[in-house]
């Protein structure tokens, strides 16, 4: 039966459409009333007000890398930002010269979304990671050398719980829609790294990067489908297809136990820079330690099997992305971290991973809150 899924961003969220914007050519700083903004710009709403006759003056502009809003206003001076703006992202984070912006993915009429293939993605790690532990002998079916590279993949595992390839895969049995939040607005926030060093604070901005995310208390909905009888019938039909998992069997499992491992991730966090906390004295750290708190609370309030936290998109940290559970590996150490982090043999006495990624306040990203409708 197709469930109807209520969707509240706990915090933003940004989930990447590839493209990288630059400050001056592809988007602008503007204001419109009290808030100050980025205007990303239509070509075309340009060009109607400059007029195509001065089209080569803005390529030259742009190859000088001024800024398309002084040429607007050499040719069309009354014209308002909004005026050639393909959309409006509120400057949460101000924007400097020579910054690019990571867009935030829109569908074909402007929507910015969550896609479902993200959040299908999301829920399968929790299932993983969940499951994991029933996997004998899991430390041999690590793969290290992928398509020629070095990257630890646990293809292997999830054959063995999901289904031998796609088309035996138990995850096609749960179909998740797209999620539109086309009634509100998308932000800009810098990201900044809480990274354990010994020799410097834990607050870096040396390697910051401008997105474009979703806002926090954002809601919308959109549909999912767990489809245990046409899994029933096909495994009758095909017996190669992988075992349903127990916690796969209903909603109410799935959301509770997608639910119990954010918790679990959750509680790795909070222990793990409990004990680097009195290091940091920037109180970046503690201030973490507070947004993760707030996000257990929000985790354990939830309505059991109707109610879920889920993690997904930018900034969720390898933990999240991978569900963590390859941290009680026996060769976690020796075989996992070595191809997880680059250079590692200069990071050889930290523990791994080392780094959370924040925005400038110290926002946390990714977290939203699933609610079955009736």
């Amino acid at each position: 039966m197709k469930k109807i899924v209520k969707i509240k961003t706990l915090t933003s969220v940004h989930i990447g459409s590839g493209e990288v914007l630059q400050i001056g050519s592809d988007f602008v700083k503007g204001k419109m009333g009290n808030n100050y903004v980025l205007a990303v710009v239509s070509p075309e709403k340009v060009l109607d007000l400059i007029g195509e006759e001065h089209l080569q003056d803005w390529v030259v502009a742009i190859e000088r890398k001024e800024s398309t809003g002084n040429v607007v206003k050499r040719f069309a001076p009354n014209a308002k930002v909004e005026d050639y703006a393909k959309r409006i992202v509120l400057e949460w984070s101000e924007a400097h010269e020579r910054d690019t912006l990571k867009e935030h993915i829109h569908n074909g009429q402007g929507k910015p979304y969550i896609p479902g293939s993200s959040i299908k993605g999301a829920i399968r790690t929790a299932i993983l990671a969940s499951l994991a532990e029933n996997v004998n002998d899991a430390e041999r079916k690590i793969d290290v050398s992928a398509n020629g590279k070095k990257k630890a993949n646990a293809n292997k595992v999830e054959k063995e719980l999901f289904g031998s390839d796609p088309n035996n895969d138990v995850f096609r049995f749960l179909q998740v829609g797209d999620a539109y939040f086309g009634e509100c607005y998308t932000v800009s926030l810098r990201m900044v790294n809480i990274n354990e060093r010994t020799s410097k604070i834990f607050w870096d901005k040396s390697k910051s990067q401008m997105i474009e995310a979703l806002p926090s208390e954002d809601i919308t909905r959109f549909e999912m489908k767990l489809n245990v009888e046409g899994y029933n019938k096909s495994k009758e039909k095909w017996s190669t297809i992988g075992d349903l998992p127990n916690i796969m069997s209903s909603y109410e499992s799935l959301f509770e136990a997608i639910n119990n491992h954010t918790i679990r991730l959750l509680d790795f966090e909070l222990e793990y820079w409990k004990e680097r906390s009195d290091r940091d004295d920037s109180d970046k750290v503690e201030c973490y330690l507070e947004k993760i708190e707030s996000i257990k609370n929000e985790a354990q309030n939830c309505g059991k099997g109707k109610e879920c936290v889920l993690r997904i998109g930018h900034g969720s940290g390898w933990n999240f992305i991978t569900g963590g559970w390859a941290r009680d590996l026996d060769n976690f150490e020796s075989l996992v971290v070595p191809v997880s982090r680059p250079n590692n043999q200069n990071y050889s006495e930290y523990d791994f991973p080392k780094t959370r990624r924040v925005d400038d306040v110290c926002e946390l990203l990714g977290f939203v809150k699933l609610s079955l409708q009736e």
